[in-house]
This record gives C-alpha cells, sequence and structure tokens, in this order.
C-alpha cells in the first residue's frame, strides 16, 4: 500500500511540475485592456491624420522645397512616440487655413478708434 501511496504522491508532484509552467504561459497571453486598445485606436487616428496632411499636394511641394522627401516624413511619423503623434495630429486640427483672423480683426478694430478718436479731437 505503501508503494501505490508513494507511486501516486510522485505523478501528482510531477504532474504538478509540469502543469503549473503551463498554466502560466496561457495565462500570461491575456487580453489586453480597454485603456491600451483605446490607446492604440487613438495613434491610428492620429497618425491617420497626419498622414493625410502629408498626403496634400501643397504640403509635399512645401517639402520638397524644405529639402524633405515625403516618404522620408512618413517614416519618421511612424517612429514618433504616441503623445507626439497626438500633439501634432491636435496642432493640425487647430490649424486655421489663411491663419488667424482675431488679431487682424482686433487690429482693423484699434486703426478704426483712432481714426475715430482722431477726427474729434
Amino acid at each position: 500500500m505503501k508503494t501505490i501511496t508513494r507511486l501516486l504522491l510522485c505523478l501528482m508532484i510531477s504532474f504538478t511540475l509540469v502543469e503549473i509552467p503551463l498554466m502560466k504561459a496561457e495565462a500570461h497571453a491575456g487580453l489586453i485592456s480597454t485603456r491600451d486598445a483605446l490607446d492604440l485606436v487613438k495613434r491610428s487616428e492620429s497618425e491617420k491624420t497626419v498622414s493625410d496632411f502629408l498626403g496634400r499636394s501643397d504640403v509635399k511641394e512645401q517639402l520638397i522645397k524644405m529639402g524633405v522627401n515625403p516618404e522620408d516624413a512618413h517614416k519618421r511619423i511612424a517612429g514618433l512616440s504616441d503623445s507626439e503623434v497626438r500633439k501634432l495630429s491636435s496642432d493640425i486640427d487647430q490649424a486655421v487655413i489663411g491663419g488667424d483672423l482675431g488679431g487682424i480683426l482686433v487690429l482693423v478694430l484699434v486703426v478704426i478708434l483712432i481714426i475715430y478718436f482722431a477726427r474729434r479731437i
């Protein structure tokens, strides 16, 4: 009886020693978190925005005038960190075509006020 008990005990210990590393390997290949998935989606959207911007003909012309190959620019975008790509994408989204009109409107208003008060004196 003792030999059977010892044999079963040895088999159980052997099985446990083999099974535990296998269980760890399966558990290690788990799901990614929601935050990681959202970061991947945000990065892909930001890269698409920057890539679309670099794909415009006027931007390509300016890059070539500055001596930058547009293909090299795309490769460098792929090498940026997540925060750098998001910052660049937000800068592109916030850029106003034709410049900032707010400063021009304030300047025109100040000139009109100066002319108005100069005529009253």
